[in-house]
């Protein structure tokens, strides 16, 4: 069987990105748009001008993507790189000691909307998906000395790496959702979602120590065999050092990693004829919204307070604990060269309990903040608005600036600005044109965004209007 590595544990993210499936971090240029249901989004306390039925997967679709070090032109850059990945200087310089990437995705299967008597209520059934990698600059530094993971392509003599606390999460969930707000004075609008989660699959890598250190032959001296490869007697002596701990865990009906009669890595396996709930949990979502003034109105909300509990029964974990010195002779070289350096086999990742590890997850909560001042008779409005979000491996914060224009519940326009994440290089634009509804809070021109979102609405006018209060 084959060797399950890190590009083994990124094949499994791929799987679950590519599957549709993400929490994402909404669109903040919507929060005015009274005429969009996407606002309900950020704020269960808000209320849309009519009813909705939302397009069934298409029509409240999200995704969001920020980094720490690459933005949009890195991305095309890499994308472009080919066989030059490894060599190529430009990224290599950006990268920093401690490189951070988040991937959210999102869509509604079912999303629907109406007023009856004194409230609101919302209906949602979709996708979601985390995505969340914290990775040190030895790693990439070593990828390029090896050319990818070939400890045979190692030309030179000997190399230390620091590869310690680097994490690599993935979950991917259903969520089932019911949503109702209410004015309870004139001034105040309250409202809340209870969400019940079904969880599909998860996957985790923590890293918290490994140190290496690399003691192999130099090509400049060492002979070739026929094929023009290092002989196997030139490795002969040689070896490497490593000092580890942490561990891989993976939740998946129907799959997982798999272990030999040793108790080690031996593969990973998924057959998707048996896919299905590993996981259940439950998650709720608060908003509120208060007219201070006829043209001032402060809002708050926070969101995805919650967790996932994950089957016990669906989960294996491998783990690798202590140190070890390898030196190459005749009886090992088959197992210790070729193939990928990092696997996890290589480095004596064992069966692990799932027993002694967290089957709990939370969910990546989001804390709003904001302020709205209406003009022309309320036809526009200016406001601000901070979010942050209690993602891993760290917190997202944003600032948002919004100019809104809403002269019909069928046309409604924004425009923000948001400062930290794109670091000020960026504008926001999201547009209402009768059912269609897109916008992004990062629009760039010539820059080079570290973060990128987007938002595809298709949405029709159900049930009618809400009654003032005075009607209630």
């Amino acid at each position: 069987m084959g060797k399950f590595g890190y590009k083994g544990l990124l094949l499994l993210g791929s799987m679950i990105m590519l599957g549709g499936v993400a929490q994402a971090q909404y669109l903040r240029s919507s929060y005015f748009m009274e005429g969009t249901s996407a606002r309900l989004q950020l704020n269960p306390g808000l209320q849309p001008t009519k009813g909705y039925f939302n397009l069934p997967i298409i029509g409240s679709f999200n995704m969001s993507a920020s980094s720490n070090v690459l933005g949009t032109s890195d991305i095309i850059d890499l994308m472009n790189s080919g066989s030059d990945l490894y060599s190529n200087d430009k990224l290599f310089n950006r990268l920093k000691k401690d490189n951070r990437l988040n991937v959210n995705l999102n869509t509604d299967i079912l999303s629907f909307g109406w007023y009856r008597g004194k409230g609101f209520w919302s209906f949602n059934a979709g996708l979601r998906a985390d995505f969340g990698a914290a990775l040190a600059k030895d790693m990439f530094s070593m990828m390029r000395t090896m050319n990818g993971f070939a400890l045979e392509d190692v030309a030179g003599t000997s190399q230390s790496y620091s590869l310690s606390n680097q994490t690599l999460n993935m979950k991917a969930y259903a969520e089932i959702g019911l949503g109702y707000s209410r004015q309870i004075t004139e001034k105040l609008t309250v409202g809340g979602r209870v969400k019940v989660l079904l969880g599909l699959a998860r996957a985790e890598m923590n890293i918290n120590r490994f140190d290496l250190d690399l003691d192999v032959p130099n090509p400049q001296y060492a002979g070739y065999d026929s094929r023009g490869e290092l002989s196997p007697s030139d490795w002969y002596g040689k070896g490497y050092s490593y000092a580890a701990e942490g561990n891989v865990i993976t939740t998946l009906k129907g799959g997982g990693m798999t272990f030999d009669n040793d108790g080690m890595i031996d593969d990973f396996d998924l057959d998707a004829g048996d896919l299905g709930i590993a996981g259940a949990g439950f998650g709720i979502d608060l908003g509120a919204s208060y007219k201070v003034w006829d043209n001032l109105t402060v809002s708050a909300s926070i969101l995805d307070l919650g967790f996932l509990k994950w089957k016990e029964s669906e989960t294996t974990v491998a783990t690798v604990s202590g140190e070890e010195n390898v030196t190459i002779t005749s009886d090992n070289y088959d197992r210790y060269i070729g193939g990928d350096f990092l696997s996890f086999e290589r480095f004596d990742f064992e069966e692990g309990s799932p027993e002694k590890v967290k089957t709990k997850t939370r969910l990546y909560s989001t804390l709003l903040l904001a302020g709205e001042y209406g003009l022309l008779n309320n036809k526009l409005s200016v406001g601000a608005m901070y979010t942050a979000r209690f993602a891993e491996p760290k917190t997202l914060n944003e600032l948002t600036f919004l100019a809104t224009f809403r002269p019909k519940n069928w046309l409604n326009a924004a425009i923000s600005y948001s400062p930290i994440q794109a670091s000020g290089k960026s504008i926001g634009l999201a547009v209402k044109l009768g059912p269609l509804f897109v916008g992004t809070d990062y629009m760039f021109f010539g820059g080079n965004s570290k973060s990128v979102n987007g938002f595809l609405g298709i949405s029709f006018p159900l049930g009618g209007k809400p009654k003032s209060f005075s009607e209630m």
